[in-house]
């Protein structure tokens, strides 16, 4: 049985789109609120490449630079929750002890 409407084929190694042709889909606030709150895990993974890895004059500030920016997304998120008056939930704990850990982790190395 063919779950796609007639006239819908499929190519070869391509699921279907279940959004027609020519519509534009956006984001909702939940997933880009979501993804605000993960943000941080890729600021941090960045931070510490340049800490650990790289280890330069140039890479200790840059690393810096990339674990304080980290602090905008969840900010960010935080600010849009407050707004719509709603829990941040996990996401945001988490968010905030990642950064508070691995700030805390970084200064450690770095101080």
């Amino acid at each position: 049985m063919n779950a796609l409407p007639a006239g819908h084929a499929c190519p070869a190694g391509r699921a279907p789109s279940l959004i027609p042709k020519g519509e534009h889909v956006t984001p909702s606030r939940e997933t880009v609120v979501r993804n605000l709150w993960a943000a941080p895990s890729l600021f941090i993974a960045a931070a510490f490449i340049a800490f650990i890895l790289v280890r330069s004059d140039a890479a200790v500030r840059a690393g810096w630079i990339l674990y304080f920016l980290g602090w905008l997304p969840p900010l960010i998120a935080l600010a849009i929750c407050t707004a719509r008056k709603e829990s941040p939930g996990p996401g945001g704990a988490f968010a905030f002890v990642a950064l508070i850990a691995f700030g805390g982790i970084f200064w450690l190395n770095h101080a």
